[in-house]
């Protein structure tokens, strides 16, 4: 099994903690207490992940960028695109992500952005993904837009749960509704279809991003746009 380095913020990447319920081998470095054999671990490491912020980024790149040649690395700080993740780790293969729920849940969703990354690599990605949740593999230049998408559903979702009393009887009742109504989008049907039939100019579907839905609903990865 691969061994992964994880170095993550205070509160960054936590998603990232269960990889090891999947039976990886993970070492995980907190980005305000980096170990002294830093160097070390990145050579026995198979995967690199860093969930912290651009200024972490560019002392990781700077201070791992002979030891972490050839390797994968996987970065998630907002606004760092593909081409500046290659100009700041020029040995390695990079792959852009982006988690939409950072935080303690049982599943959760990412975007990520392979770039020219081999089918091999782009598979190694996938499956360690496939243990923290569901993956959306995504275009370089519809990236921000799949991001924002996500980030406004959550805000909107959580400003509506927000107002009710936790565990109460309208939260318990939000909650399946939800919990249902997912299950519909996943499966590509309209709310107002009644689960009939699906609405292909329904913005639920996402049609600008070419989102194409599924008929299984357990796999671990989604693809949007163009093949990659």
């Amino acid at each position: 099994m691969e061994q992964v380095f994880l170095i993550r913020g205070d509160d960054l990447g936590r998603p990232f903690r269960r990889l090891a319920y999947g039976g990886y081998l993970i070492i995980i470095c907190k980005q305000n207490h980096l170990t002294e054999d830093l160097h070390e671990l990145a050579k026995i490491s198979d995967v690199v992940i860093v969930s912290a912020d651009q200024k972490m980024n560019r002392t990781i790149a700077d201070e791992l960028w002979h030891p972490l040649r050839r390797k994968i690395v996987t970065s998630a700080p907002p606004g760092v695109d593909l081409s500046t993740l290659r100009d700041l780790y020029t040995l390695s293969k990079v792959c852009r992500c982006d988690l939409a729920l950072d935080c303690d849940v049982d599943k959760c969703l990412a975007a990520a952005s392979f770039g020219g990354s081999s089918e091999e690599d782009a598979a190694s990605i996938k499956k360690i993904f496939s243990i923290i949740g569901e993956m959306l593999v995504i275009n370089e230049h519809l990236f921000e837009e799949v991001r924002a998408t996500a980030k406004r559903g959550v805000a909107s979702l959580s400003d509506l749960m927000r107002g009710l009393d936790q565990g109460g009887f309208h939260w318990c009742i939000l909650e399946r509704v939800m919990c249902c109504l997912s299950q519909m989008i996943v499966k590509g049907n309209s709310p107002e279809s009644n689960g009939g039939s699906t609405n292909p100019g329904g913005d639920l579907m996402l049609p600008s991003l070419g989102y194409m839905p599924e008929t299984e609903t357990n796999s671990s990865s989604q693809e949007l746009g163009q093949p990659w």
